[in-house]
């Protein structure tokens, strides 16, 4: 995942090193029960030494999150995060991303954006966001939209 190719204005594909990574909290890190998602820990580990920066976004209130992270050993991963509701904003509202870029300081086209939710796909990809679509069970019209898609973390090669 350190250079992952995408598609420029003209057509063609190009290799851009993957400066950071955007992890919409729902549905991309841990389960239903608080346990890491399976391969996670082994793909972040390996971001992480790749020199990939890493934030989080969240819907709600970030201490929780953060004291979920901490107990699954996670948060060492994470330079920060970014919540929706601390900010007046929408979880599905593209600024909240840009924020976070901000924040990271990487490159946008650079900085990938993990997500769970369907329906986030098209404000990103509007705005020009690099973006990766986690789990299974999506449509193969989310799937076709993401620029990416992650059914497991085991699957993935960085």
């Amino acid at each position: 995942m350190a250079s992952t190719p995408w598609a420029c204005e003209k057509g063609e594909a190009i290799a851009v090193r993957l400066q950071g990574a955007i992890f919409d909290f729902q549905g991309t890190i841990l389960d239903d029960k608080g346990n890491p998602l399976p391969g996670l820990d082994r793909c972040l580990s390996l971001m992480k030494m790749e020199d990939v920066w890493m934030y989080l976004v969240c819907g709600g209130d970030p201490a929780p999150v953060r004291a979920a992270l901490e107990r699954a050993n996670l948060w060492r991963f994470f330079r920060g995060v970014i919540s929706a509701a601390e900010h007046g904003g929408d979880i599905l509202d593209p600024e909240l991303y840009e924020k976070a870029v901000r924040r990271l300081r990487t490159d946008k086209r650079a900085t990938l954006v993990v997500t769970a939710r369907e329906e986030l796909l098209a404000p990103l990809k509007k705005e020009g966001f690099f973006t990766a679509l986690v789990g299974e069970g999506h449509s193969p019209q989310a799937a076709e939209q993401a620029d990416e898609t992650i059914v497991t973390y085991e699957d993935m090669t960085l």
